[in-house]
């Protein structure tokens, strides 16, 4: 069994500059706390909670977009710089 990545902190998180690392962290600092907090402050826990789970998600998700692009664009710089596949006549 592989050892787990440790999970950074949020100073090392927000040292790093990536962002999904942050938020992250945030939440984990966030979900740590509600289960300490009191009860008259839980439901602003909460709310924090789901205003970070949306965020993850997108950032998430622009993260996979990124990484799909770039893939894409190394795929077809490969392909435009294949000299078998230029015909001048398709010009």
């Amino acid at each position: 069994m592989t050892p787990r990545k440790r999970t950074p902190t949020l100073a090392q998180a927000v040292a790093s500059g990536d962002v999904l690392a942050m938020l992250k962290a945030q939440r984990r600092l966030i979900a740590k706390s509600l289960t300490e907090a009191a009860e008259n402050t839980r439901p602003q826990f909460n709310n924090e909670l789901n205003k970070l789970h949306a965020l993850i998600r997108d950032e998430e998700e622009r993260v996979a977009a990124l990484a799909q692009a770039k893939q894409d664009g190394e795929a077809s710089a490969a392909a435009a710089s294949d000299d078998d596949s230029f015909n001048p006549l398709d010009l």
